[in-house]
């Protein structure tokens, strides 16, 4: 029995080096490229199998909403709308895949005719919807609101935002090249508007005068039409500089007959001054404090607060004087 199980292990243990052997001789017979042609078939059956699902996918039957756009014709020249009409309609269609894909990617446009009062939105988004059925429509229907058509001339107010650059001021207000634009639109509309923005604008760290072209807001687009889209904002921006001197106290409007003097005769002045212009601050003769002879008359604390004069034609900010607080008294006339 010893020797039957021997001869049966040695049979089987060359069976199986017979196995490993043929195993190691097919591997060797195998092309090196053969794992790249079994990807490309496993990859050809995929492709395969996606486009016979996609192929009959499209010919059934689905339900699907769409947005189709609308455009708006022959609107009498004397009229002019109060209300804008919806810039789309919902549209619920069913149809094939295939048909729906179409509509997805390029959806008709629903033209509606503005000589009429009341449009059917249902007949036209059906004729519009072509080989595939319009189940509902929302809106269904709409009523164009219409007055007669007029025009006026508004100024135009910018919406321009300055940020200057620390040391720069902007100097004056900000010009607009035109000014202003005629506006056609229904009667009641253009009843309501005194002026036309510019869409908001701003320009930051500005360290020189500023030219810009700025378009005008549309925030009636669709009701009204301008003359113009744009227009031109000039902003004169300048370095300033601080400038400091001494300046006179006066009296203004006063009485010959009761002269009046102040303690100190003189205050200190500190301003903010365009470079361009600091020389002509400092030698200018009519830069001085003064006090209406008003307000000397009426007080009764014995303190007046002037206020400064600032020479013609100069560009002066935050000014400021020290002290800011004098106290005054009257000159009699001595005697004969």
């Amino acid at each position: 029995m010893a020797g039957s199980g021997d001869y049966v292990s040695l049979r089987e243990l060359t069976s199986r080096a017979r196995r490993m052997f043929a195993t190691s001789e097919s591997r060797r017979l195998l092309p090196e490229n053969a794992p790249r042609k079994k990807g490309w078939i496993i990859t050809f059956c995929l492709l395969a199998s996606c486009l016979l699902w996609f192929t009959f996918s499209m010919q059934e039957t689905y339900t699907q909403f769409f947005d189709f756009p609308t455009e708006l014709q022959n609107l009498p020249v004397d009229q002019a709308l109060t209300q804008v009409p919806p810039a789309t309609i919902r549209v619920q269609v069913e149809g094939e895949g295939i048909q729906l894909l179409r509509l997805y990617y390029n959806p008709p446009t629903i033209t509606i005719d503005a000589s009429l009062s009341e449009i059917d939105l249902e007949v036209l988004a059906a004729e519009a919807a072509n080989n595939v059925r319009s189940e509902s429509v929302f809106p269904a229907s709409i009523v164009l609101h219409k007055e007669a058509r007029a025009e006026k001339r508004l100024p135009i107010r910018s919406r321009l935002g300055i940020d200057t650059a620390p040391g720069y001021h902007v100097v004056g207000p900000v010009t607009l090249t035109p000014d202003s634009v005629t506006v056609w639109g229904a009667v009641s509309i253009l009843e309501g508007l005194s002026f036309w923005n510019t869409a908001p604008a701003t320009q930051t760290t500005v360290n020189d005068s500023v030219r810009v072209l700025l378009s005008l807001a549309d925030t009636l687009a669709g009701l009204v039409e301008l003359s113009s889209l744009e227009t031109e904002a000039q902003a004169i921006v300048l370095q300033f500089t601080e400038g400091r001197r001494e300046i006179a106290v006066r009296v203004k409007d006063g009485v010959d007959s009761m002269p009046v003097s102040f303690e100190p005769a003189t205050t200190m002045v500190t301003y903010q001054v365009p470079i361009i212009q600091y020389d002509l601050a400092q030698d200018a003769v009519d830069f001085y404090a003064f006090v209406p002879f008003e307000e000397i008359r009426t007080d009764t604390t014995g303190n007046v607060y002037p206020l400064v004069n600032p020479p013609a034609g100069l560009i002066l900010r935050e000014i400021r004087i020290f002290p800011d607080a004098f106290r005054y008294y009257h000159n009699l006339p001595g005697p004969d």
